[in-house]
């Protein structure tokens, strides 16, 4: 698909103001994430490279999960380097929540004080106790080394349309503020945030995984846990420095590093 050529302008302001070295637009696709993978195979592209849309038909999410969203949402994957950032594999397993302390910082400095905003362990963002962004990162078998951080963040759509299932589950800036977003600026936000806490990340920040910790919105919650196995339930102790979710079973504690968590009380 052809790169949208009337946004010459506001990918003129990306490049200059974020780290984005390059950039593909697309009115309507399949996946952002789909589409930064492909990209991933060819040597020269410009990286970070950023994968853009106003409309995803088949947005996806972690493990058969899909993401839906209406006009108005903001939808991007990108391209980034693990390499450049001084980020060996270890670290890559903390990489979704580090994304998810940049979308809670940004979206805490947008929609101020008086709305919650939190972290669900491991990659999904909450206002006021509703799901308003998902974050899905990828590593590409094309080209060992890059990775790819996709993003659906609920700005200007509103969930008023959206299945009656996710009505009580989702929610967006929009519907939360009653404002209109200026979407491009909250992208410019976001993506200068991500840069930072990238780099925060590599050089082992303690002040990234205080933000972890004070965005968690598990922490004292009794919450069950799907890992694959068999689900594990216990009394949530926050988030480790290493990016486990700390549980406290009638076993004892338990660090988890990977599953989903599918009952919250």
């Amino acid at each position: 698909m052809a790169r949208d050529e009337g946004r010459g302008a506001s990918e003129e302001r990306l490049q200059r103001e974020t780290f984005v070295l390059g950039i593909e637009h697309h009115a309507e696709i399949a996946s952002t994430n789909n589409r930064a993978l492909e990209l991933c195979a060819d040597v020269d592209l410009p990286v970070p490279f950023l994968v853009s849309a106003d409309h995803q038909t088949a947005g996806r999410g972690r493990g058969a999960n899909r993401w839906w969203s209406s006009d108005g949402a903001l939808l991007f994957s990108v391209i980034v380097d693990a390499a450049e950032y001084g980020l060996p594999e270890s670290r890559w397993p903390q990489i979704s929540l580090t994304v998810g302390a940049a979308v809670c910082q940004t979206l805490q400095t947008l929609v101020g004080s008086t709305i919650a905003v939190g972290l669900k362990w491991p990659n999904d963002v909450w206002l006021n106790g509703r799901k308003a962004a998902g974050i899905l990162v990828e590593i590409p078998a094309t080209r060992r080394g890059r990775l790819v951080i996709g993003v659906g963040l609920n700005v200007n759509n509103s969930f008023e349309a959206a299945p009656p299932e996710l009505l009580t589950l989702a929610t967006s800036m929009r519907d939360e503020t009653g404002i209109e977003s200026d979407r491009y600026e909250v992208l410019v936000r976001l993506l200068r945030q991500l840069d930072e806490d990238l780099r925060s990340l590599a050089a082992s920040d303690h002040s990234l995984t205080v933000r972890w910790q004070r965005f968690c919105v598990l922490r004292d919650r009794t919450v069950s846990l799907d890992n694959g196995q068999q689900p594990i339930t216990g009394r949530c102790l926050g988030i480790a420095a290493d990016g486990a979710l700390r549980l406290q079973t009638a076993a004892g504690e338990q660090r988890l590093y990977g599953g989903t968590v599918n009952r919250i009380s």
